[in-house]
This record gives structure tokens, sequence and C-alpha cells, in this order.
């Protein structure tokens, strides 16, 4: 087997303080702020250390307010899911109470005596109408909430 070289190439940098840090930090993209390092002895200054604890407190906040947005983001979607198979579901089953409906017509054409067969199937479908509407309705009420947490 061949073996691999790796060169490590290390620039090397004036120890000068008086050298602006800009030109040895260059930032890897031209839309960001150009990052400009800090002397040494800078980084000792109380101002400097207040600073950087401000901006640690920040990132860390920013970091939580994406975690918890997208974790409710994610939550919203499974509840948009699970309300499409609802909702499927729901077709469904309008779908063969109008099938069951339109054999009772024909029969009813046929001059066949449908009338209890009729109350049954309308029966059946007022009370899906009801538990349909209820569970819309605490649908409902889960997504309102959903979004107001998404907006807050």
């Amino acid at each position: 087997m061949g073996s691999k070289f790796f060169f490590l190439i290390i620039p090397a940098f004036p120890s000068s303080a008086s050298v602006r840090a800009t030109e040895y930090c260059p930032s890897p993209s031209q839309s960001r702020k150009r990052y400009e390092c800090v002397p040494e002895p800078m980084k000792k200054t109380p101002d400097y250390i207040n600073k950087r604890i401000r901006n640690r407190s920040a990132v860390k906040r920013f970091r939580e307010k994406s975690k918890t947005k997208a974790k409710r983001q994610e939550d919203v979607k499974a509840h948009l899911i699970s309300l499409t198979k609802f909702y499927d579901n729901e077709l469904v089953r309008i779908k063969h109470s109008k099938q069951q409906l339109e054999l009772l017509l024909y029969q009813h054409a046929a001059h066949k005596n449908i009338i209890s067969q009729l109350n049954e199937i309308l029966s059946l479908e007022a009370q899906a109408r009801l538990q349909f509407q209820k569970q819309i309705a605490s649908v409902q009420e889960l997504s309102t909430s959903s979004i107001e947490h998404l907006v807050d």
C-alpha cells in the first residue's frame, strides 16, 4: 500500500502588535462582517471581558430560541400531518355513505321499500357528522394554540 503524506504549511505571522489583525484574519465570505483578531493585552481588559460575556449570553439565547422554534414547527408539522390523515379518513367515510345513498336511490327508483335502510344510514351519518364536528373543534383549538405559540 502506498503511504500518504500530508504537509501542513503554517504561514509566519509577524509578532509586532502594530500590525493590524484584520490583515491576517480574513473572513470566509465577503458578505459577513470581517473578523478582527483581538490582541492578547486587550483580551484582559474589563470592557472586552464584559463584551465577551454579553456575546456568549446572546449566542446562547439565540440558539435556545432557534431550537424552541424548530421544535414548535415540528409539532405543528406533526399536527398538520395527523389532521390530513383525519380528513382523508373522513373523506373515505363520506364517499362510502354517498355510495350507499346512491344505491338506495336506485332501489327506490325500482319501487323497492328502502325506508328502514335509509333511516339507518341517515342515523349513522348524523352520528358520524357530530363526532367529526367535535374532533374538528378540538383540532382547531389545538392548532390555534400552536400557532399562538409560534407567533409569541
